[in-house]
């Protein structure tokens, strides 16, 4: 999994975006249990090539094909004071040729959401994820975070990646503690043409 999102200082892949997708699936974000209000929610598409050996560059001191890979930026809507909702495409990338090696051939590998409690870089970044066979599948992925690192942790900009059960989650807590916890759900839905 990529955690970050692009910043500015990246260079943004070689890729042409898909001005006419045509598989959407609605990404809803919703929140249980969060100790306080996310002044920042940003969510991403990641796009890995599946054929880079083929088309791509290799590096020539490794001796190893790069991997090609684009975060999108996905728009997310306030549906309430607990729900985002987002639209990923599956088709979002132009498969195309790219490096004059070959088509390369694109594939969603995860939709991402990073809320933040504050616009401050200092505040923890609570990242989930939901895979994309799990998009495809219009399935839904919980992550559980602890609320202690809510507004932010002590190492500034900390990420958070949570816990996929709540019983790993509070293995730094009492079994009793659920309130020391938060949940983000990532649930996806095909939209129709």
């Amino acid at each position: 999994m990529n955690a970050s999102l692009q910043t500015s200082n990246d260079t943004p892949p070689l890729r042409t975006l898909n001005p006419a997708p045509q598989r959407a699936f609605e990404v809803r974000v919703t929140l249980d249990g969060a100790p306080g209000p996310f002044a920042t929610a940003s969510a991403v598409a990641q796009y890995d090539v599946t054929n880079e050996a083929e088309c791509g560059q290799k590096d020539e001191l490794a001796g190893v094909f790069l991997s090609i890979t684009s975060n999108e930026t996905v728009a997310l809507k306030r549906v309430s004071d607990t729900e985002y909702a987002g639209v990923v495409y599956v088709d979002g990338i132009v498969d195309e040729d790219y490096y004059g090696r070959g088509v390369c051939h694109w594939a969603l590998t995860e939709a991402r959401v990073v809320l933040q409690a504050g616009k401050d870089a200092a505040d923890t970044r609570f990242v989930a994820d939901l895979p994309a066979a799990s998009v495809l599948g219009q399935g839904s992925r919980t992550r559980y975070f602890w609320n202690g690192y809510y507004p932010r942790a002590e190492m500034a900009g900390f990420r958070e990646f949570g816990n996929a059960d709540l019983a790993s989650a509070q293995g730094r807590q009492a079994e009793d503690q659920r309130e020391a916890f938060f949940s983000v759900t990532l649930a996806a839905r095909e939209m129709t043409p």
